[in-house]
């Protein structure tokens, strides 16, 4: 799951709302990813749920690996959370080029012009998408060649 239009590389820092869990992340994502599906806002308790895709060998938990618990859901995507306070870290599954790192847990700022809206065929009725933001029923196309 490429970006197009890549950026110049970043380094990423967050953490859980505890703390106990810190991770570092390099990327060159040109854009935030707000997912629509009803997996995510189910799980992230909102209208959706916010990435940052990085390519995962540029990803690193560097506190608090054994506070760290995956839930795989049926999909077979693995959602990584710190089991003490609950808070979503990341999105990754087999055969993904990248894994998203869920935008709320990082403690800085993140240098990414353009957001895009995907699976926006579950969005909930009471939130309006932008319309300067780019928006896909499901995902963009080239992403299914990624996997």
């Amino acid at each position: 799951m490429k970006s197009p239009g890549v950026s110049r590389s970043q380094v990423l820092t967050g953490s859980c709302a505890c703390g106990r869990v810190g991770h570092r992340a390099v990327t060159g994502a040109s854009e935030i990813i707000h997912c629509h599906c009803s997996d995510c806002r189910k799980r992230q308790g909102s209208a959706f749920a916010t990435h940052v895709g990085v390519p995962r060998e540029q990803f690193t938990v560097v506190q608090g690996r054994d506070a760290v618990e995956v839930y795989r859901t049926n999909s077979g995507t693995r959602r990584w959370f710190c089991k003490w306070c609950g808070s979503k870290l990341l999105s990754e599954a087999e055969g993904w080029n990248e894994v998203y790192v869920t935008a709320g847990t990082l403690d800085g700022p993140i240098e990414i012009a353009s957001q895009i809206h995907i699976f926006v065929r579950s969005k909930v009725s009471w939130y309006d998408i932008p319309t300067e933001h780019v928006q896909y029923f499901t995902h963009p196309v080239d992403w299914l060649e990624q996997r």
